[in-house]
């Protein structure tokens, strides 16, 4: 088995300027330069115009030096495609009528992006159902997080949540801490020393 030699990383930058100089003179980690270039998000539906083939783009073919005509499934670029019968223009942008088609996926007898080719068919299944799951988890998502937001003060055995314990237990020490003791100074006379003790409340005469 072939041990992988590199990986890549996808990072965001800040604004059109930054990018175009990250793009041009790359980046530099832990003293080493490496090369950036865009990133490009490619589907299951996603079609390269390099080997006319599903999933991936252009940027990301690895046959960039073997192109297949999406028309004729000739070994050129689709945009090269010219009709090989002297004096016909048919063209990649007017297709002709001496060409065969054939389709690259399925070999079927069609142009490689026509409608009625599974390969087609089942890559836009393919993003239906990933959008499809996508949206229930995020629904599951948004629903976790509005019952953690709804959630009782009580749970169901009857006991305090752990927020509320606590916020509990700080009022009943605040509530049994004792008042503070009003200290007073007396001023000194004669035969009396200066003091400083509690303030006693009067006496009640009955």
């Amino acid at each position: 088995m072939q041990k992988k030699k590199a990986s890549s990383v996808v990072f965001v930058v800040k604004g059109s300027m930054m990018a175009e100089k990250v793009l041009k003179g790359g980046l530099r980690a832990a003293g080493v330069k490496y090369d950036v270039e865009k990133f490009i998000n490619a589907r299951p539906d996603s079609f390269c115009g390099v080997c006319s083939r599903w999933g991936h783009v252009e940027a990301k073919c690895g046959c960039l030096k073997m192109p297949i005509c999406m028309l004729c499934v000739g070994r050129h670029l689709t945009k090269d495609h010219k009709c090989n019968v002297v004096g016909c223009k048919g063209n990649a942008e007017q297709n002709c009528t001496h060409n065969v088609d054939k389709c690259v996926n399925c070999k079927g007898n069609h142009i490689t992006k026509a409608n009625c080719c599974v390969k087609k068919q089942e890559a836009i299944k393919t993003v239906r159902e990933e959008r499809r799951t996508w949206k229930e988890r995020e629904g599951e998502r948004r629903n976790v997080t509005t019952d953690q937001q709804k959630k009782p003060d009580h749970t169901e055995d009857g006991e305090l949540s752990t927020a509320d314990a606590e916020k509990k237990a700080q009022n009943d020490e605040q509530t049994e801490k004792k008042p503070d003791v009003q200290v007073v100074a007396t001023q000194e006379t004669e035969g009396e020393s200066s003091n400083a003790g509690t303030k006693e409340p009067p006496m009640t005469q009955w």
